[in-house]
């Protein structure tokens, strides 16, 4: 059985490793209308919501206990951004523990199990992760444990519900047993590996 637990922090841990590294949070990144500030504004208030909703929050409840805190997100900097990052994951990290997986939370679209909930988070931290990273020219790898679980999860997630309004179609040309779990599934989600140049971390 997949440990999600153990894969979400591991999610975590590339930003650990990443977030060092940028230099350039205007540059564009693979989701078109955000740039690198954009990515990691998005993942901070992703994560922001972790808690809250663990604790059987409301959407409602949850985004007014948030609201200030989610409105300076907007106009935050780069490196204030990072700040609230490292603020946050301590916090979602000890939320996720001794959690089961089949308890309901409730999300944006309805109830939910929280085994899904969790799988959806750690797919979110690891390809906004490689976003980011290639938006400095790194290339960020994840892990074969990683890979193989977020490639798993995006077949799984995305087979009946492509979900338009929230990723390009499909890549083509990876779907070859050469090419490695994390670009299969990042083409999977519309984003092209190969067109973006990139040096090791």
């Amino acid at each position: 059985m997949t440990d999600w637990i153990a894969l979400q922090a591991l999610a975590a841990d590339l930003y650990d490793e990443l977030l060092p590294a940028v230099t350039d949070w205007d540059a564009a990144t693979p989701c078109s209308d955000w740039t690198a500030r954009e990515v990691l504004a998005h993942v901070v208030d992703e994560q922001l919501w972790v808690p809250g909703l663990l604790a059987g929050g409301t959407v409602e409840e949850v985004a007014d206990d948030l609201s200030d805190r989610l409105r300076r997100l907007h106009d935050a900097s780069g490196p204030d951004l990072v700040e609230e990052w490292r603020s946050v994951r301590a916090p979602v990290a000890a939320a996720w523990r001794g959690t089961d997986a089949d308890d309901e939370v409730q999300l944006s679209y309805g109830q939910a199990p929280m085994g899904h909930y969790l799988a959806q988070q750690t797919f979110d931290l690891a390809v906004h992760a490689w976003d980011l990273a290639v938006s400095q020219r790194i290339d960020l790898r994840w892990g074969e444990e990683l890979d193989r679980a977020v490639l798993e999860f995006v077949r799984a997630d995305l087979a009946d519900d492509p979900a338009p309004q929230l990723f390009d179609p499909p890549v083509p040309g990876y779907d070859d047993p050469d090419v490695s779990d994390r670009d299969t599934a990042l083409a999977l989600t519309g984003r092209d590996p190969g067109a973006w140049p990139v040096r090791p971390l």
